[in-house]
């Protein structure tokens, strides 16, 4: 035999022995289901208190009391810390003691109403002075930070420092603030539906519904041009308290399709218009275009190419379309 048909034979069987290799494959079936369509956020959102606020004295002296610490829990109205105001204090007692003798003058016809007036106005004024001395918690709600110490002098006007001395946030609300890519502004609404995953609670699932987004495309970065949106986490009594500060990843449902057919998001392959798939046909694959639908992260809707109940495989290393595969039993009954 010549050495150049020998060759070829041999080059022949190579081939017909690689042709004939079976590869195992991992393999779901499209199936009939319901598929959203999902926005999220560019990176991670930031969980915030919906009422929190910065608190200080409105008025310059030294600190004598702090009747509280961080992480009390406080009522609205309650004191939390005083300068020194035992000269306000006295000259406010006078002032209701004053107030209260002229209005019972007044019901008796002893004074004119312009003079329970003027009372009154002296207590006002002696009720604001004292209150400049006090810092009041506005609301119910937690202290976060509390940068006082007795006898140190406080001066309002020469803070230079960026850390709030009191600092106080709500029990009972919890919002997050992100960003979105300019691409999907238009379609996030006023109270979409959305899930957050927090990582401080092992990636437990809250319920959330949009609360603000706000018409703007920021373009500080070139690269990243987005806009901010605000959400509302929807608590349950049963749920914990989110810790201000924690990250979030945000998942925001802008549509939802039912009774759609469905693939995996990571069985559908190609680029732009251009989608396919391996399917399965008579135990070999094939690559078989499709058109895609609504989508998100998990699954994906297949408008054509595709039926329910057809084979779809993840292609294997080394394998190609045309090739002879196996499916996994385990994989035979895979689901979306």
């Amino acid at each position: 035999m010549k050495p150049t048909i020998l060759i070829a034979a041999l080059f022949l069987t190579i081939t017909m022995i690689g042709c004939s290799k079976t590869y195992d494959v991992e393999a779901v079936k499209a199936k009939i289901g319901t598929v959203e369509q999902t926005v999220t956020t560019i990176n991670s959102g930031t969980v915030e208190a919906k009422l929190q606020s910065e608190l200080a004295f409105g008025a310059v002296g030294r600190v004598s009391k702090i009747h509280l610490q961080v992480g009390s829990i406080v009522e609205k109205n309650q004191i939390i810390a005083e300068i020194e105001n035992s000269d306000l204090r006295a000259m406010y007692n006078e002032a209701r003691r004053a107030h209260d003798r002229d209005r019972e003058l007044f019901k008796s016809g002893l004074i004119s109403s312009s003079a329970l007036d003027s009372s009154t106005r002296v207590l006002t004024v002696a009720r604001t002075n004292l209150d400049k001395t006090l810092i009041l918690a506005p609301f119910k709600g937690m202290i976060t930070a509390l940068d006082l110490k007795i006898g140190e002098f406080y001066q309002n006007q020469a803070q230079s420092t960026s850390r709030p001395k009191v600092q106080i946030i709500d029990l009972n609300f919890r919002i997050i603030k992100g960003e979105i890519d300019e691409i999907d502004l238009p379609r996030v609404k006023l109270d979409q539906i959305a899930r957050i995953k927090i990582p401080a609670f092992k990636n437990q699932i809250f319920k959330a519904k949009v609360s603000n987004v706000v018409p703007f495309i920021s373009t500080a970065k070139d690269q990243d041009r987005t806009s901010e949106i605000e959400l509302e986490i929807i608590r349950n009594e049963t749920d914990p308290l989110i810790p201000v500060g924690a990250s979030a990843d945000v998942e925001i449902v802008v549509s939802t399709k039912d009774s759609a057919l469905s693939l995996p998001t990571q069985m559908v392959l190609g680029v732009g218009n251009e989608k396919f798939v391996y399917a399965i046909i008579d135990n070999v694959l094939t690559k078989t275009p499709i058109v895609i639908g609504v989508r998100n992260y998990d699954k994906t809707e297949i408008i054509s190419g595709l039926t329910e109940g057809m084979m779809v495989a993840k292609l294997p290393d080394g394998a190609r379309a045309e090739d002879k595969v196996k499916v996994n039993p385990k994989e035979k009954n895979g689901t979306n």
